[in-house]
């Protein structure tokens, strides 16, 4: 029995071996991010603070390209740039900008006025549909700012699907946060419901036309729950105080408990307006995940751990997840087969090693903009805007 348990383990690692690249590869590779990292970031200002930050950045792509090709595991040092970087230096830039600009990390009336409010992507589907359907701009931010978020957004959706919302996505690091503290979810969901899968891109075709009609961004005005942090209203009416109510008890259960207790990204499933565009227009990127079914060992293990309900037993029969997955790698870390990678669209072509420095790469490129709004901060007590 020793030797039939020593055998099987033996086999195991020798599955997930396939998703391993050599020391000489995996090294490669994260030199190459490195040196691309260093040449998108580092020109232009030779000043001790930018090559500072520039060496930061370059030292973090080298060192997670490398583990993970080197290892094989995606989805924990992916969770460093999502949440460590991505999400946390995004918050810490974004309050610091509102602090010294606008005085306040409250959203006041005066911010509206003077179309000063930061345009996020989510916005995107329900505010730009309505300018270049009426020319109107909803969102109280300048039409440069759409565009600059519109062009990024939908550049970065066209190479990467919607790995946006598990590589880059600033604001995605809040549910993937509270979805990863358990070992085990408390109340286990493995499927979601027909209707439930539909309700997201009936919700953003809502949102569209009742923003479009109205000329107002209803979603943002009064029902965002990321606004428990980001551009919280000010609080003086009756009216006021129900639309802050709402963003806390939404912000609770799609963002905090509900993503605790089941492990899964209930906000970035059901509720976000962008994820069906970024599924949509996913579709036609080149990078998609792919089961061999000749290895599938029928476990069920990729269905009971994905976080966005990305993969059934339909979609795990024809080898291949839905289009609503965002390539976080967790699947691939828990199958024990190996089955589960990175491939070229149309083929069988593992395309790991150039997915990973790529979406590295555009996350870090992101999140280095965000490091020197902080060190400006810091050294100068100054700090640029964002869009």
């Amino acid at each position: 029995m020793c030797q039939l348990n020593k055998s099987k383990s033996k086999e195991a690692r020798c599955d997930k071996d396939r998703l391993k690249y050599s020391l000489a590869v995996s090294l490669t590779a994260a030199v190459i991010t490195g040196l691309i990292l260093f040449f998108l970031i580092g020109h232009g200002d030779s000043s001790s603070a930018h090559l500072a930050i520039t060496a930061f950045i370059v030292m973090v792509g080298t060192a997670i390209t490398f583990f993970i090709l080197w290892t094989g595991r995606v989805n924990l040092l992916r969770m460093v740039t999502f949440i460590g970087m991505d999400g946390l230096i995004f918050t810490i830039a974004l309050s610091l900008e509102h602090e010294v600009n606008r005085g306040s990390i409250l959203l006041t009336s005066q911010a509206l006025n003077n179309n000063s409010a930061p345009i996020c992507p989510i916005t995107i589907p329900f505010v730009a549909v309505p300018y270049f359907i009426e020319g109107k701009m909803i969102f109280p931010s300048p039409v440069t700012s759409l565009f600059a978020v519109l062009f990024m957004w939908l550049g970065l959706v066209l190479i990467l699907g919607r790995g946006w919302c598990g590589w880059i996505c600033f604001f995605g690091w809040m549910d993937q946060f509270f979805a990863s503290l358990l070992k085990k979810p408390i109340i286990p969901l493995e499927n979601s419901p027909k209707w439930a899968k539909l309700f997201p891109y009936a919700f953003m075709l809502f949102l569209i036309l009742v923003s479009a009609v109205l000329l107002i961004p209803i979603f943002c005005a009064y029902m965002c729950p990321l606004r428990i942090i980001y551009d919280p209203p000010g609080v003086t009416t009756t009216f006021q105080w129900i639309t802050a109510l709402i963003f806390v008890t939404g912000g609770l259960i799609f963002l905090v408990i509900g993503p605790l207790l089941t492990k899964k990204r209930l906000f970035c499933s059901f509720i976000c307006p962008l994820m069906p565009a970024n599924s949509i227009i996913g579709v036609i990127n080149p990078f998609k995940v792919k089961i061999d079914t000749n290895l599938c060992k029928k476990c069920g293990l990729c269905i009971k751990n994905c976080e966005l309900f990305a993969i059934n037993e339909e979609s795990l029969a024809m080898g291949k997840t839905t289009i609503e997955c965002a390539k976080c790698g967790k699947c691939m870390d828990k199958c024990p087969a190996g089955a589960i990678d990175y491939k070229l669209m149309f083929t069988d072509q593992r395309i790991r090693l150039y997915f990973i420095p790529l979406a590295i790469i555009f996350n870090l490129l992101i999140v280095s903009g965000f490091v020197w709004m902080i060190v400006q901060y810091l050294t100068t007590g100054e700090i640029g805007s964002i869009p």
